[in-house]
């Protein structure tokens, strides 16, 4: 019972982790347009690795490499929750004994990249054809690339989740876009399209005058809802 107890402490700082690794794959995944990472190998790689290796970390940690047994106790859970909100300050320690030297950084870095790897080799190359196909579709000269861009200011201004640095950056951006040749107004559309939230890429679509094939070949399930041009 003892040692349940202090593998269930230890696992809370795998939990406790995981919200801030959350926004940290967010951030970086926000250029694969079509990301879904319950889908993904990847990402569950990924997630077994952000919950159970700052837990197994802890638990080297707290019983200098399981030669000790730690007081159950209110401070040692407290102290789980705590290494797994900073685990990201915790990375860049060294957890040592008479017979072992552990990069926590390094093993963590790598293990992770390993999940990203995969996630890059299922997306990346999805998102790119889609681009390509966008941008082929804004320079075809059919769409309407003044009303894609109101709406994508309007899209942006209304966004809560945004600071006002990186709303305020945004606007300049599009605002300045709208006096642009039409070849920089693309340039400007395909690299703040990632700035849209994957379930709204279908109202964009729409808002360019995006055709139906588009439509058809990414998001067939929004298209009678929608309504896209023929």
């Amino acid at each position: 019972m003892g040692w349940l107890l202090i593998g269930i402490a230890a696992l809370l700082t795998g939990v406790f982790n995981l919200p801030i690794a959350l926004q940290e794959l967010k951030t970086t995944c926000r250029g694969l347009l079509f990301f879904e990472p319950l889908k993904s190998p990847g990402f569950w790689l990924w997630l077994v690795v952000q919950l159970l290796f700052p837990s197994t970390i802890f638990l080297i940690w707290v019983t200098n490499f399981f030669t000790i047994t730690p007081a159950i106790n209110f401070e040692l859970f407290f102290k789980a929750i705590v290494a797994g909100v900073g685990f990201t300050a915790f990375l860049n320690a060294r957890i040592e004994s008479d017979f072992l030297k552990l990069d926590i950084k390094g093993l963590y870095t790598y293990l992770i990249r390993i999940g990203y790897r995969l996630i890059a080799a299922q997306e990346t190359k999805r998102t790119s054809k889609f681009l390509q196909q966008f941008r082929q579709e804004l320079s075809s000269g059919s769409t309407d690339l003044m009303n894609g861009l109101q709406w994508l200011r309007i899209y942006v201004e209304v966004d809560i989740l945004l600071d006002s640095q990186a709303k305020e950056s945004l606007l300049t951006a599009i605002n300045q876009t709208l006096g642009e040749p039409r070849e920089k107004q693309i340039d400007a559309v395909v690299s703040l399209i990632k700035e849209v939230r994957q379930q709204d890429l279908p109202d964009l679509l729409v808002q360019f005058g995006c055709s139906e094939i588009l439509f058809q070949q990414y998001f067939p399930r929004q298209m009678k809802k929608l309504k896209p041009p023929k």
